[in-house]
């Protein structure tokens, strides 16, 4: 009886194992951007939303591009 139980615990463990790797197979990857948890912030110009570390910050202002800040500053 002892070895029953063993190759039927030994199936089931193979098995749970199994559907465990087809399941992390099967989830979507996550496509490279901000990290998770970034404040955002709106440029001044054009209100577009970017993360704060790729913003270009002057004058207390943050903005989506170099272009937007010389633009707003001049």
């Amino acid at each position: 009886m002892g070895r029953i139980l063993f190759w039927v615990l030994l199936g089931l463990a193979i098995y749970l194992l199994w559907r465990w790797f087809v399941a992390q197979s099967r989830r979507p990857h996550r496509a490279a951007g901000p990290k998770a948890g970034e404040p955002m912030v709106a440029c001044e110009v054009c209100r577009l939303n970017v993360p704060r570390s790729e913003a270009v910050q002057a004058r207390g202002h943050f903005f989506c591009c170099d272009e937007h800040r010389r633009q707003a500053l001049d």
